[in-house]
């Protein structure tokens, strides 16, 4: 095995811990059942949490909060490995071989959308939406960054993302919905909301709020190319240091551009906009470049293996979290069965037991993809 082969059969653990932690905060607060982040907060400061806290833990939130880049940054990472992924393949298949692979990868990642939204088998159309979760996004964006991969340079590749970036904020700025003349950014209406009426039509999944699909599987592109313009970089020749300085600096010129663009282009994240889209992408560049830095140049790396574990097998947590309502074994231990009542329900307030309801179903699944691992099954698609 040559060198250049045997470079790219190692793992870079920051990428997979970085997937890793975007799906420990998106197991906490959307599926599985272990809502820690809530049921936290709720306990130390009861209902009437403070507004910043509140507001970071609320999908009504439209704006870049905590818990809604969680997906932007597993989107991010999904482009951080295409250029390994594809040169790795290149180098025993040709480019036919390996287009139908990207193919056959989109369809299945549809396909596991399907079942994780329960639409699988669903053949009425007034009832079947096409974008129902993020892996319906991720499908898209992958076959369009990879063909770009296989097809453009790198420097092309940097180009197409900001003419994206930037013919995204024409589209907003200078294409109202037809027969709309209120704020383009409405909830009601929007250029956004019409292009889903248009294309999708009833399988448009009424989202409410605002939310659009079409125009945020464009936004997702961009926000999956610029995750290859870092994978490029993190699976580049360059020394570990350098690779470090390019990602750090790369990520805080993101931020700092997506924060100075949204004084014009508000940093929303219904509409996944260019200056959302450089905010959430530069915060993942600056935690990968950390990562880098402490787990693959400085050796710490047994305070990541929490977050490694759920990296390496996210598609199986991912699917089994949506698939299964972990809440329930939650509810076991707190309290018992009907038949033989017991655990913790009669000692400890109710927002306490919520807490370690959330506390046991995150571990509980966490278990079985440490199971999975020690047995070494990682599945793939």
């Amino acid at each position: 095995m040559n060198d250049q082969a045997q470079k790219l059969k190692e793992r870079v653990i920051s990428v997979d811990v970085l997937r890793g932690l975007a799906m420990f905060i998106i197991l906490s607060t959307q599926i599985g059942g272990a809502p820690i982040f809530k049921t936290f907060s709720n306990m130390v400061w009861g209902d009437d949490w403070p507004g910043f806290v509140a507001s970071q833990l609320s999908w009504a939130n439209h704006r870049a909060s905590f818990i809604n880049i969680a997906q932007p940054i597993f989107v991010f990472v999904v482009g951080v490995v295409i250029p390994f992924s594809l040169k790795r393949r290149l180098l025993k298949s040709d480019k036919k071989s390996i287009y139908l692979h990207v193919l056959r990868r989109s369809v299945i990642l549809v396909l596991c959308g399907f079942i994780a939204g329960g639409f699988l088998l669903n053949f009425k159309s007034d009832t079947f939406y096409f974008y129902n979760n993020v892996l319906e996004y991720i499908a898209v964006c992958y076959l369009i960054c990879s063909v770009l991969v296989l097809n453009t340079t790198v420097k092309a590749q940097y180009i197409i993302a900001a003419v994206m970036l930037l013919l995204y904020w024409a589209i907003w700025l200078f294409i109202p919905a037809p027969g709309w003349d209120g704020d383009i950014y409405s909830n009601e209406m929007n250029i956004g909301i019409y292009l889903d009426q248009v294309i999708l039509g009833p399988h448009g999944h009424e989202y409410g709020g605002g939310w659009t699909a079409v125009l945020n599987t464009y936004s997702q592109v961009i926000n999956t190319l610029l995750g290859v313009m870092m994978g490029h970089i993190i699976f580049s020749e360059r020394s570990k240091k350098e690779k470090t300085k390019l990602l750090f600096i790369s990520g805080f010129a993101m931020l700092f551009f997506g924060l100075a663009w949204g004084q014009f282009f508000p940093v929303m994240r219904c509409f996944m906009t260019s200056s959302f889209v450089l905010v959430t992408c530069g915060i993942a560049t600056i935690l990968l470049a950390s990562f880098h830095q402490l787990i693959d140049v400085r050796g710490y790396k047994k305070w990541s293996f929490f977050f490694y574990v759920f990296g390496v097998n996210s598609i199986a947590i991912y699917m089994m979290a949506h698939t299964f309502d972990f809440s329930h074994i939650g509810n076991v231990v707190v309290g018992g069965t009907e038949r033989h009542p017991f655990g913790i329900t009669g000692y400890f307030p109710e927002d306490v037991r919520s807490f370690v309801q959330a506390l046991t179903a995150m571990a509980v699944m966490w278990l079985i993809m440490y199971y999975m691992y020690r047995k070494k099954t990682f599945i793939k698609i």
